[in-house]
């Protein structure tokens, strides 16, 4: 069977509760397991670069091989880059369902090119500036992107984003609806590829360990096995959206699912642990 490629990427870095940030990085130092991080510059109106223990984080997470992104500017809305996926919208609180559903063009208007393009320029100033290199992976917050985040990130000379979701499955666990169904996207391959405009789009599986409480571990550890045994079977890539803040602390519930499923996938054999980076390095066309 062909080596299936396991990249664990994470959202959110330089928001709050660093301890839990340093929490998750101490669990990936015992599994030896890298990761991707998406990391917000401009998070609670404050620039990244402003924020000591961060910084010390970030730095750690570099040194133990850690690849580090682009994650929207201040993630201070769901729909700052674009409008949330359907399975994204329904977990939303239901006053900000509703003002959307009733005045959607107060959302979409900041979505013009000119604003996009300075909110990613901006971001990435702050970014370079504290880890050396220019990111070039870039995830929106609650991957919500349209058509001029798409052309900002092209004309940036980014190289990849990674928004599109393999199975929105997750989603529905998120809200407890395990019943619903919800089959893989039959448009989005399990594995990186050439998206329009030129962009690599490395699409991730789902989001397993949303705050997770000792009960749920059985249930969401069955969901992403059985993705991950589907991808290893069919062929593609695995690729996992997970927040530190949800899996760690009174949550590592989470932590624990994913315990399990390395330890599966080490056991099923011909597993490689890869940054999203190097992903698309390999096998981005």
């Amino acid at each position: 069977m062909a080596e299936t490629l396991f990249a664990f990427t994470n959202d959110d870095a330089g928001q709050q509760q660093p301890e839990l940030f340093a929490e998750l990085l101490d669990f990936l130092d015992e599994q030896q397991v890298p990761a991707t991080f998406f990391v917000v510059p401009h998070g609670n109106g404050q620039p990244l670069d402003q924020k000591p223990e961060w910084l010390r984080l970030l730095q750690r997470a570099l040194d133990a091989g850690h690849d580090l992104e682009h994650h929207g500017f201040d993630h201070s809305s769901c729909f700052e880059f674009g409008i949330p996926p359907y399975f994204m919208l329904d977990i939303l609180p239901p006053d900000v369902q509703a003002a959307y559903a009733q005045t959607p063009e107060h959302f979409t208007q900041y979505h013009s090119y000119a604003h996009l393009r300075d909110r990613l320029e901006q971001g990435r100033a702050i970014l370079s500036g504290i880890f050396g290199y220019v990111p070039r992976g870039f995830r929106a917050p609650c991957l919500a992107m349209c058509e001029a985040s798409y052309r900002a990130l092209r004309d940036l000379d980014f190289v990849w984003s990674s928004n599109e979701v393999v199975n929105p499955m997750g989603w529905r666990y998120i809200n407890r609806d395990y019943d619903r169904g919800e089959p893989w996207q039959p448009d989005v391959p399990p594995h990186p590829y050439r998206a329009a405009g030129g962009i690599v789009e490395a699409p991730m599986h789902s989001e397993y360990t949303w705050f997770l409480e000792p009960g749920d571990i059985e249930r969401h550890y069955g969901l992403i096995r059985a993705d991950y045994d589907r991808t290893r079977t069919e062929g593609g890539a695995f690729v996992v959206l997970s927040h530190y803040y949800a899996m760690t602390g009174q949550w590592a519930a989470g932590l624990e699912v994913y315990r399990r499923l390395f330890a599966h996938a080490r056991d099923t054999g011909d597993v490689r642990f890869v940054t999203l980076s190097q992903l698309v390095a390999e096998v981005g066309e």
